[in-house]
């Protein structure tokens, strides 16, 4: 366990991870300083440390100080000129999940990918909960009561309880010795191509998380995805596939209805589709990734059965908000990329004719295959956002004639409400980022939420 006793701790961003890094750090003896780019950032953060004794620094300050350790918001990208000039100095540089990890007398399984990873996390955590181990359910996690940094969960964890964390490949890029018991990697798409010069250097982030395990460790990986297959061919430890598309030697799979895990040559049932509550096809497999998690931490197949069939999923995930006047109304505002996008639209078209809402801030990713899914599987999409001519480019360029802009958000679903009949579905899944006219995708989803609400007043009160 690392000791910060005395030591300078430098942490650079102070958003609610960074805070509760420097917090971490002021219980362990540390002399704790803050920095960050924004200064209204920066003075709302030390009006809560500075009791704690933690002290702020100016740009310049940083550069002429002297620090044992730094560490760096995930937010703020390798390249940035106050990291580099620390390292050109010889203070390392780490993440807050490096710190956790070396912190934490209890083991860490870790989930990351492109997509599904919350939804993951959480169902591998509530199976360990239901095996009767004491467990942390955060890190990168964004969903609503499980925001838990992993430092935090570090420093009051037990060596008998587990830690079950998101991580994301910008927290993994200044890991060096983190090393999960269980690590997953559901999948790889592009993203983040305002971050990554390459397809290739945004898995490589992600393979940092394999980086220190060993054969007496466990990885789970999507048989499904081709990169990550490849990729295995890099990983030192004992493998578990999961898939909804083929049955694995070792690992978890879709059987017809049935969920199997197949592990030392064993079958087990998990659960059967019709018994969940999840019914999106990409659930069942992130439930089969969560259960080959918590099996690969040790709980037993009973306890990943009893979370697969009463699991109802997280907010703002394929959020089912009832039927107004016949008509099914999903919000999936954590779609913020065209592989979700285009996973989401397939998934509620194979149910009901849709009517697609997306659109927001997009990342410098390729929506040419989202334009094909969705038109295919759309009945009209409705575009919003900054950068939606993106979006309207690549749906006319597959051949779809029933698109059309709009202003905001309720403009899109006034004009979803009109064009929608009974039997059919409005969904949410934007496929891009929310930053043009949100906060976050939380706020997204809410507002979607209290527009149905509206709506449906509106409807009872006729």
């Amino acid at each position: 366990m690392m000791s910060l006793g005395g030591k300078g701790l430098l942490v650079a961003g102070v958003g609610a991870t960074g805070k509760a890094v420097a917090k971490a750090g002021d219980v362990l003896g540390a002399r704790v300083f803050v920095c960050d780019d924004t200064p209204e950032k920066l003075e709302n953060a030390l009006a809560e440390l500075a009791p704690l004794g933690v002290s702020a620094l100016s740009r310049e300050e940083v550069l002429t100080s002297e620090f044992d350790l730094c560490v760096a918001s995930p937010g703020i990208p390798p390249t940035h000129e106050l990291l580099r000039s620390l390292e050109r100095r010889g203070v390392p540089v780490i993440s807050e999940i490096e710190l956790a990890w070396q912190l934490s007398k209890a083991p860490v399984a870790a989930i990351t990918g492109t997509n599904g990873k919350s939804t993951t996390t959480v169902l591998a955590g509530k199976m360990m909960e239901a095996a009767g181990r004491k467990t942390y359910i955060g890190g990168n996690l964004s969903a609503e009561g499980y925001d838990l940094p992993l430092i935090s969960a570090a420093l009051e964890a037990q060596s008998g309880d587990v830690l079950v964390a998101e991580v994301s490949s910008f927290q993994l890029e200044r890991c060096y010795q983190f090393r999960p018991v269980v690590a997953a990697l559901l999948n790889i798409t592009p993203d983040h191509c305002n971050r990554y010069d390459s397809l290739e250097d945004y898995a490589q982030a992600k393979m940092r998380m394999f980086q220190a395990q060993s054969p007496a460790d466990v990885a789970v990986l999507g048989w499904d995805d081709d990169l990550v297959r490849r990729l295995s061919e890099q990983i030192p430890s004992r493998k578990l596939w999961f898939s909804s598309q083929s049955e694995v030697a070792e690992g978890a799979f879709l059987r017809g209805e049935e969920l199997i895990l197949r592990t030392h040559s064993q079958e087990k049932t998990i659960a059967l589709t019709s018994e969940m509550k999840m019914w999106a096809q990409y659930d069942w497999k992130n439930t089969l990734a969560a259960a080959c998690i918590a099996c690969g931490i040790g709980a037993p197949i009973e306890a990943a059965r009893t979370v697969a069939v009463s699991f109802e999923g997280l907010p703002h995930r394929m959020e089912d908000c009832g039927s107004i006047g016949g008509v099914r109304w999903f919000n999936n505002s954590m779609c913020t990329n065209p592989a979700a996008g285009s996973n989401a639209v397939q998934a509620v078209a194979r149910e009901f004719p849709t009517i697609v809402i997306a659109g927001g801030a997009q990342k410098g990713l390729d929506y040419a295959d989202w334009g094909c899914d969705v038109a295919r599987a759309a009945k009209a999409l409705i575009l919003i956002g900054q950068d939606s001519g993106i979006l309207a480019e690549a749906a006319n360029q597959a051949g779809m004639r029933d698109v059309r802009k709009v202003a905001d958000l309720k403009a899109a679903m006034e004009l979803a409400r009109t064009k929608a009949q009974p039997g059919d579905a409005v969904l949410m899944a934007p496929a891009m980022a929310s930053f043009d006219s949100f906060t976050n995708f939380r706020e997204r989803g809410q507002k979607f939420k209290e527009i149905c609400e509206s709506f449906r007043t509106e409807a009872n009160s006729v």
